[in-house]
């Protein structure tokens, strides 16, 4: 499980960066960010598919479908969901609306092992580490909010930033409780190789989906926009880095810890972001951020540690189980 925990603190890492896409690259409607990181991860995964075609007959067309939906929704439209919510209302909003999907997570997936008669958490634990979490994005977006609401920005743009907020949080909240499903499922098929399988069918799509957008909007008379040098950059490096590596590592994290602890990882994505953010601007966080911190990072090490007493308890019963020799 600390294995898995340190996979996800990886993932969490670089998917925190994808936050300064929409900053870096102000020229670029979030559209075409969203498809040309869509697209370098495509072509990421042809390499994976092939170092680990050994899993190509453990799967099914089947789950070749279902890696689509997954990677559509997670890979492709979620993104843009965020980089325009971004946009339009600025990283705090999005990471407040995107620090919920821990708590989300972990209280659907919770629920859903009740009902299927696995090992879960009574709610009543669940409360004080949820609890710290959310007073956790509280004091970290406190700041953020107030600057965004008085920077001069529009109503309108703000309840459309909201409104791509909200869209995101339910996909992602979506996305790691069916990944991890389809993961715990099938524990014997390499992570990585489920994340090539994803990202692959990304790139034929992401390649179409591009020449029709450049061509329909008519926004851009370069075909790689006014800034194609850093455009081409930014999109490899977050379509390497920071999106199917850290898919990978999110993959593997998922196949060694319990569903609803999964969710609260996420709670390092809107850490990570909220950090590398300031490391940009080259600000110091303010008092507020670092308690909120505190107080995140507090919810996930108790729910941790709480998960762990499940797994201590579900080895222990394995080994009362063996049969006795005679």
């Amino acid at each position: 499980m600390l294995l898995g925990v340190g996979f996800g603190l990886l993932a969490c890492a670089l998917w925190g960066l994808t936050y300064l896409l929409p900053i870096v690259l102000p020229g670029y409607d979030t559209l075409y960010i969203s498809i040309a990181r869509a697209i370098v991860m495509g072509l990421t995964a042809l390499l994976g598919l092939w170092v680990q075609k050994a899993y190509l007959s453990k799967v099914s067309f089947k789950d070749w479908k279902f890696a689509f939906v997954l990677t559509m929704i997670g890979n492709l439209i979620q993104p843009w969901f965020l980089f325009t919510a971004i946009q339009y209302a600025g990283v705090p909003l999005a990471a407040t609306f995107f620090g919920l999907i821990p708590v989300l997570v972990a209280i659907i997936a919770n629920e859903r092992d009740r009902k299927k008669g696995k090992r879960y958490l009574p709610n009543s634990q669940l409360v004080l580490p949820l609890g710290l979490i959310l007073l956790g994005l509280t004091f970290s977006n406190y700041n953020g909010l107030v600057e965004s609401f008085s920077s001069g920005n529009s109503a309108v743009n703000f309840v459309i930033g909201t409104a791509f907020a909200i869209a995101s949080t339910v996909a992602w909240t979506w996305y790691p409780i069916r990944n991890a499903d389809w993961l715990l499922e099938h524990p014997k098929v390499s992570p990585v190789f489920f994340t090539s399988m994803q990202c692959s069918l990304l790139l034929p799509f992401g390649l179409v989906l591009y020449v029709l957008v450049w061509y329909l909007k008519g926004d851009m008379p370069q075909f790689l926009g006014p800034q194609p040098i850093d455009f081409v950059g930014w999109s490899l490096f977050a379509g390497v880095m920071c999106s199917f590596v850290a898919t990978a590592l999110w993959n593997a994290m998922s196949q060694r810890v319990p569903t609803a602890l999964v969710g609260q990882m996420l709670v390092f994505e809107t850490i990570f972001s909220v950090v590398w953010a300031h490391v940009y601007e080259w600000k110091l966080p303010p008092v507020s951020l670092v308690v909120g911190m505190a107080c995140l990072v507090g919810g996930v090490v108790y729910a941790l540690k709480l998960f762990s007493s499940l797994e201590e308890k579900d080895k222990n019963e394995s080994v009362h189980e063996l049969p006795t020799e005679i």
